[in-house]
């Protein structure tokens, strides 16, 4: 049959013509040019290297340890999984991948299948004002129509390139997203972890003070004390036990903070390991300017802004495609049934018939528009706007990035220092409380001077807590900013 002997070579050229591009599973597969879950990284292997993609992870999939001890580690884990900052921005990823695989259909012709029933009447004036010819016909039958787009003079080349390049940012935007979670939860676990440093210090404060009540009450008694010293180590106990509840109010509070960064509810039941053992990180082995290379090289977000400006390049290039000419191919095949009649009948007969017949064409198409209100140069105006934009955004992401960098060495570098201060600190500190003591004891210290003692050994344990704080959250920090 005519249609069918034409349909199937130009089927065979789509699909030539299909493959023949350097990455023809986008259009069919989109989902493997996108991250496979909302965890993992995506990789900087820009193609797959497989024909099958990795099984995605369901958007309901979050296995959150309720009950259980959560480590650093374990709190990250959860957050990968449940916060919706990483699955928006894989979702957003997912999106640009089909948008990629929309522009690669671009490539292959398009096929409909149709069917119609037409009732027609049509007149011929034959001569006279009454001498017409009516014709009745009736039309039905399946058929399918091909059009295929031979020349656009790069209009796909440039659709293709400006979406991979979006594709590829917003793969880039996921990873940098991963990145941000985790320095969050970092941030708030060791705020955390501080804040319950805070609060078992301020407890220890508490206990002290009762201690050295308890003990001036005893020396009142044996009349080695007065009552102003027992109503001064009433108010110094007074105002640890206030302490104690003004720490644990910042516990909850950053707590709350830590859960909601992993993307759980408040009130989620779930318990955090703090060991204040672990070994702090190591000294830097390299300048900030090498840190600030590092971060030029490897941050996702800057490559995703670079990635932004390639785009916005294949868009002025798919903007000045338009003012080109445009060639088609189409073709149409079908087998209708026909049945018309003439009124009034002339002779010689037949004056009225049916059957099926088929129909088939095909032919070629140009088209070039010459003129439409300066629309297309406006666009063209404006990808370059849009291009001038994107470079812009992405010098200041660029001294952000710089900023950011320069900023976390210096903040790890002067937190170092100030946790070695507070070593020190608390060591003299404690030291000057039992000297203080035993001098208290024998009578050679007031109270006045025991209480000055409890107050500087609590101060100089928070100091040593927050500065062991300062130094982790700014070593991750410095992680973070260097990508």
């Amino acid at each position: 049959m005519p249609n069918r002997n034409f349909i199937l070579p130009m089927a065979f050229f789509a699909i030539l013509a299909g493959c023949a591009r350097p990455h023809p599973l986008a259009e069919w597969e989109p989902d493997t040019f996108a991250p496979a879950s909302p965890t993992e990284s995506w990789s900087t292997d820009w193609w797959p290297a497989t024909d099958s993609p990795a099984p995605a992870q369901s958007m309901e999939a979050i296995n959150v340890p309720i009950g259980h001890t959560l480590s650093l580690a374990g709190s990250v884990d959860v957050a990968l999984q449940a916060n919706p900052e990483t699955r928006l921005a894989w979702a957003d990823a997912r999106a640009a991948a089909a948008e990629y695989g929309i522009s690669r259909g671009a490539w292959y012709p398009t096929l409909t299948a149709w069917a119609e029933a037409i009732f027609a009447r049509e007149l011929f004036p034959l001569g006279g004002e009454t001498n017409l010819q009516r014709v009745d016909i009736f039309t039905g039958g399946p058929g399918a129509t091909l059009t295929w787009t031979l020349l656009d003079f790069g209009r796909r080349d440039a659709s293709d390139d400006e979406m991979a390049r979006a594709l590829l940012a917003a793969n880039l935007r996921f990873n940098r997203s991963l990145q941000d979670v985790v320095f969050n939860v970092q941030k708030h676990y060791f705020a955390l972890e501080a804040a319950d440093g805070m609060r078992e210090a301020a407890q220890l404060a508490f206990v002290l003070s009762n201690s050295i009540l308890q003990q001036v009450e005893e020396q009142l008694i044996l009349g080695l004390a007065t009552a102003p010293d027992v109503l001064a180590a009433s108010q110094a106990q007074a105002l640890a036990g206030y302490e104690v509840a003004v720490t644990k109010t910042n516990v909850h509070n950053a707590r709350t903070d830590l859960l909601v960064t992993m993307g759980l509810p408040p009130d989620t039941t779930v318990a955090f390991d703090f060991s204040v053992d672990t070994a702090l990180p190591s000294e830097l082995g390299v300048g900030v300017e090498q840190l600030a290379e590092l971060a030029m090289a490897s941050r996702p977000d800057l490559a995703a802004a670079a990635a932004m400006v390639q785009a916005a390049d294949a868009r002025i290039r798919a903007a000045e495609a338009t003012l080109n000419p445009q060639v088609n191919v189409s073709a149409m095949a079908g087998y209708l049934y026909s049945d018309y009649k003439l009124n009034p009948y002339y002779d010689p007969a037949p004056n009225s018939g049916d059957g099926w017949v088929p129909t088939w064409n095909v032919g070629l198409t140009g088209s070039w528009m010459l003129f439409d209100g300066e629309i297309r140069h406006n666009e063209i105006r404006l990808a370059k706007a849009e291009h001038h934009a994107a470079e812009e955004a992405l010098r200041r992401i660029q001294l952000n990035v710089a900023g950011e960098v320069w900023d976390a060495y210096f903040d790890y570098k002067a937190a170092v220092e100030r946790l070695a201060w507070a070593d020190r600190l608390s060591l003299s500190a404690k030291e000057n409380l039992n000297a203080m003591r035993a001098a208290f004891d024998h009578g050679l210290k007031t109270l006045p001077d025991l209480q000055v003692a409890q107050q500087q050994i609590a101060a100089a344990r928070a100091i040593r807590i927050q500065s062991r704080s300062d130094v982790l959250t700014a070593a991750a920090a410095m992680v973070h900013a260097t990508g």
